[in-house]
C-alpha cells in the first residue's frame, strides 16, 4: 500500500537523517509534487535542495503559500548575506523536478534521432525503414549483452545494500530479497546464451546466462533456446543424455561483478559462483509495491565470483 503524505514525509525526513540524500530528495520531489500546497514538505525541500538557485526557487514558492513565512524570510536573508556565485542557466530547478515535462534524458534523445530522420523522407520509404529501425534496434536492446556505455542498465553507484543482501534500495526504488539457503551454489561451463534482462521493476536483475555442460553444450547434439526468461531445449539423440544445463538470473554483489558479466559471450567457458535466490519483491520509493519475481525451474543468483575463460574458436 503507498504511503500518506504524512509517512512519505516522515520516510523522507528518516531518509535525510540516515544521510540517503538521494532517497529524502525523491520522496520530498513525490510528495510537492502530489500536494504542492503543502508547506511542511515545501520547507524540508530546503534541506535537499541541490544549490543556490534552487534554494531561491523553493523560497519564492513558499513565499507565495505564505507572504509571512519566517523560515523562509530568515533564509532568504542568509542566502543574500552570502552571495554566491549565480548558478549555471543550465541547472534544473526543484521545481523543474516536480511538475510534468522534463527535458528527455540523452538516451531518449538518441533513441528518437532516428525518428527525427525519417520524418524528413517520403512516406513509403520512411514506413520500410521505420520498421528496419524498429527490429534491429529491439535486437540490440533486448538480446546485445551491453551497458551501451552506461546509457542503460543499474546504476551500481548508487545501489545501498542491507541485511546482507536482503536488502538492496536505488534511488528510485528498492528490493526485498529472500534467498534459499546460506551455502553458495557453482556453475561451470559453456554458454550457449547471455542476454540482458531489461525490466525496469527489477533492474538489480540484469542478466540470463545459460550454462552447460557435456552434450548440452555441443549444438550438434542438443539444440537450445532462450525466450522471454525461459530456456528450452530439444534433442534427436536416442542416447541418454551426460551432463547439466541452467538458466541463470544474474543479481551482480556489485558493480565489479556487472562489469563481468557484460564480458561475457556465447560459448565463453564461465565459472560463476554466488547465492540462490528464491524471490525478489520489488517496491517504489514510497513503499508501493511492484511485483514480485519467483525463481521457478531456473537459478536467480547473487552473483559474487565470475571467471570467464573466452572460447579461442569463437
Amino acid at each position: 500500500m503507498a504511503n500518506t503524505p504524512d509517512q512519505r514525509l516522515q520516510s523522507a525526513i528518516k531518509a535525510l537523517k540516515a544521510g540517503k540524500h538521494s532517497r529524502a530528495r525523491k520522496l520530498i520531489l513525490a510528495e510537492v509534487k502530489e500536494n504542492p500546497s503543502n508547506l511542511t514538505a515545501w520547507t524540508w525541500a530546503l534541506e535537499v535542495a541541490a544549490n543556490e538557485k534552487e534554494k531561491r526557487t523553493i523560497i519564492k514558492k513558499l513565499l507565495s503559500l505564505d507572504p509571512n513565512h519566517k523560515g523562509a524570510l530568515i533564509y532568504l536573508r542568509k542566502l543574500d548575506q552570502i552571495q554566491t556565485p549565480t548558478e549555471e542557466t543550465s541547472s534544473k530547478s526543484f521545481i523543474d523536478e516536480a511538475v510534468p515535462g522534463k527535458k528527455p534524458s540523452r538516451l531518449v534523445s538518441l533513441l528518437l534521432l532516428p525518428f527525427r530522420l525519417l520524418s524528413s523522407l517520403p512516406l513509403s520509404c520512411g514506413l520500410i525503414l521505420l520498421i528496419a529501425a524498429l527490429a534491429v534496434g529491439g535486437y540490440f536492446y533486448f538480446q546485445v549483452n551491453s551497458s551501451f556505455y552506461g546509457l542503460i542498465g543499474a546504476d551500481f553507484d548508487n545501489i545501498i545494500i542491507s541485511n546482507s543482501y536482503e536488502k538492496i534500495e536505488s534511488d528510485d526504488l528498492y528490493w526485498e530479497i529472500q534467498f534459499e539457503g546460506q551455502g553458495k551454489s557453482k556453475y561451470i561451463g559453456t554458454v550457449r546464451h547471455v542476454s540482458p534482462i531489461r525490466i525496469k521493476e527489477f533492474k538489480i536483475l540484469t542478466h540470463d546466462i545459460l550454462v552447460t555442460t557435456v552434450d548440452y553444450s555441443n549444438p550438434d547434439i542438443v539444440e537450445t533456446s532462450v525466450v522471454n526468461h525461459k530456456f528450452i531445449w530439444k534433442s534427436n539423440n536416442t542416447e541418454p543424455l551426460i551432463g547439466s544445463i541452467n538458466l541463470i538470473h544474474a543479481i551482480p554483489a556489485n558493480k565489479a561483478i556487472y562489469q563481468q558479466l557484460l564480458t561475457i559471450n556465447d560459448w565463453d567457458t564461465v565459472n560463476i559462483v554466488g547465492r540462490e535466490i528464491y524471490s525478489v519483491k520489488s517496491y517504489d520509493v514510497d513503499d508501493t509495491f511492484l511485483g514480485t519475481w519467483i525463481d521457478t525451474g531456473c537459478n536467480t543468483l547473487l552473483v559474487d565470483s565470475v571467471t570467464v575463460l573466452e572460447n579461442p574458436d569463437r
